[in-house]
């Protein structure tokens, strides 16, 4: 089963799959090859982002898989892989 998430594009304001920058697959790549992709800031700070870690790291521990934890805190399956992979490099430099 793939997760998705689904956003109201911030350029065409349709629904579609989220590709960053609050903007639909589509208008993201339109956007990137044009060169106009710095109209559209990431969404999130560094701060919104430690959260989300923390939330996705207690959803873990609660058994959730990196894809299902993913998508409860918004995020893609491939940025669940990267805070999987963070949350692992902190506990080997805890050991």
């Amino acid at each position: 089963m793939t997760t998705t998430v689904t956003v109201e594009c911030a350029c065409c304001g349709s629904a579609g799959l989220h590709d960053g920058r609050s903007l639909c697959h589509s208008c993201y790549h339109w956007h990137h090859a044009n060169g106009t992709l710095g109209k559209y800031p990431p969404l999130r700070t560094w701060l919104a982002t430690l959260a989300r870690i923390e939330d996705f790291a207690e959803l873990r521990r609660g058994g959730l898989s990196v894809r299902a934890a993913a998508a409860r805190v918004g995020v893609t399956k491939r940025s669940g892989e990267r805070y999987e992979r963070r949350l692992k490099a902190r506990q080997v430099a805890a050991s």
